[in-house]
């Protein structure tokens, strides 16, 4: 297992400072298993470990998960990075970055494509110094830049 430290909001609450074990293998893709397989797979609930005591998160009351910002995806020509994207969510709090739309046909690469995918819960946004994946289920409004 892989252990990743996150920072971790959940709705009602302060952040959290969590850690979250992946596997080596991921049930999405070939690989191993990242921090955007473990938010958009099959788990209703996240196990995580918090001040040394083994936690479950609810997957729906997760407003966002923070770590360390992921690297610049290589392969500039299969992948759009949209320009600057403010995210406004239910609780006011606004993040301010780049969504990084990857492995996607053209006609299907826009901030609202990857908004509207219902095959994923959680979408990236890098800001300078940390990446985030917010739940879309608490997002008020989304203004590309």
């Amino acid at each position: 297992m892989i252990e990743v430290a996150v920072t971790v909001a959940v709705a009602g609450l302060e952040p959290e400072e969590y850690f979250l074990y992946l596997a080596p293998y991921s049930d999405r893709r070939d690989g191993p298993e990242t921090v955007a397989d473990y938010v958009n797979g099959r788990r209703r609930f996240f196990p995580m470990m918090a001040a040394g005591a083994a936690k479950m998160l609810n997957r729906d009351q997760i407003l966002w998960m923070r770590y360390e910002k992921l690297p610049d995806v290589v392969d500039v020509e299969n992948t759009i990075v949209d320009k600057l994207t403010i995210v406004e969510l239910i609780d006011s709090t606004r993040i301010e970055g780049v969504i990084p739309i990857g492995d996607r046909p053209r006609e299907h690469s826009r901030v609202s494509d990857v908004l509207n995918d219902a095959r994923e819960f959680f979408f990236r946004i890098d800001d300078e110094t940390d990446t985030y994946y917010i739940n879309k289920s608490f997002v008020r409004t989304i203004i590309p830049r």
